[in-house]
């Protein structure tokens, strides 16, 4: 009986996952996120299981979080996964002006370079814009932190790493970098190796790391 039920509860979150093009956009997401949690399931394991990018499935969560009124307003364009993120960060009056300019946008243009402009017009620096202004120790630390506390995947820690050396040498992280840390960086934070009240005497890269990515 046990065993049918932690299966079913597997089950029901790849099927809530493959409602993407049968659902209103806002249903989905909060499908997602209730199966996703009664499945018991770690952020990993769950995205091994619906074969995609952790990063992914956390935005979907990140998006669940917001008001249903601002969840409702993206089901009038159901926006492209790259900009997942940034929307779920945005404030309402930033939410709004990132859908306008997405609808008004040009088939050439890179949805996440346009949905974080138009937030910046609003709200300033972007959470990707705080990330990629943060300094090669933190992501190093967050690289070492992962193996601490066992998260994240080889891939996710190496990409920290990489991050690292990146910004050490001089260089900026890319638009896709940037979404693909922020997903790394917040999988630590719902997991608890990177807090405001750390007793892992990094308080001071905690906080930097928490202010770039908007928690309070």
């Amino acid at each position: 009986m046990t065993k049918d039920f932690e299966s079913d509860k597997f089950t029901n979150l790849v099927v809530s996952w493959n409602k993407y093009d049968s659902m209103p956009f806002n249903e989905w997401v909060l499908e997602v996120s209730e199966s996703y949690f009664l499945s018991g399931l770690t952020l990993k394991m769950a995205s091994n299981f619906l074969n995609c990018q952790p990063a992914e499935l956390q935005a979907v969560l990140n998006l669940a979080m917001l008001e249903d009124e601002n969840l409702i307003l993206l089901a009038k364009l159901k926006p492209p996964s790259t900009t997942w993120f940034s929307l779920a960060a945005a404030s309402t009056d930033g939410l709004k002006a990132a859908i306008q300019a997405l609808m008004e946008t040009k088939d050439h243009k890179s949805p996440f370079l346009v949905v974080e402009g138009a937030i910046r017009e609003i709200e300033g620096p972007t959470v990707f814009e705080r990330i990629a202004g943060l300094g090669s120790e933190v992501f190093g630390h967050s690289a070492k932190k992962a193996q601490t506390y066992g998260l994240l995947t080889d891939k996710g820690i190496k990409a920290l790493k990489g991050f690292q050396t990146r910004v050490k040498s001089g260089k900026t992280l890319t638009p896709a970098q940037m979404a693909y840390a922020d997903g790394l960086l917040r999988e630590l934070v719902t997991n608890g190796a990177i807090k405001r009240e750390t007793k892992d005497g990094d308080k001071e890269l905690c906080d930097e790391i928490l202010d770039a990515l908007g928690y309070e």
